[in-house]
């Protein structure tokens, strides 16, 4: 599957629903879907760890395991899925998603959107400056 088709496989769950996520986060989500963040960001497993707050051993142990996340890693790793298909949505294209994500951005004081996902508050602000760009707030 190449990175253009990853934000179908991120469709699959229930973003949107906060109910039916807190279930699923609760359980814990495969620990495969770390393979598919990766490859839709174009970086090695290991290099997703600052966005998701897991750190790069405890990932590739997850991976080789391969069970599943532990509820606080499925919270964080279902966030960052959260904002790149909200990204992509916005921005109505997957590279231009993966750009925006990477690129400093002065509503956000310099900072990429992120670096700032591996918290709530970030990622709700993140899903902010998203939601001013789709109604035409920003340029």
């Amino acid at each position: 599957m190449t990175p253009a088709k990853y934000s179908s496989v991120f469709h699959s769950y229930p973003l949107s629903n906060d109910l039916k996520m807190a279930e699923l986060v609760s359980l814990g989500l495969p620990a495969g879907i770390l393979r598919h963040l990766a490859v839709a960001f174009g970086v090695q497993p290991s290099g997703i760890a600052p966005y998701v707050n897991i750190s790069e051993k405890t990932i590739l142990r997850r991976l080789g395991a391969r069970g599943k996340l532990k509820p606080d890693e499925s919270e964080r790793v279902a966030r960052l899925m959260r904002v790149f298909v909200r990204a992509v949505d916005v921005l109505q294209d997957e590279d231009r998603a993966r750009g925006w994500l990477a690129r400093p951005l002065c509503v956000l004081g310099g900072r990429t959107p992120l670096s700032l996902v591996a918290s709530e508050q970030g990622a709700r602000e993140v899903e902010h400056v998203l939601g001013r760009l789709e109604y035409g707030v920003f340029a």
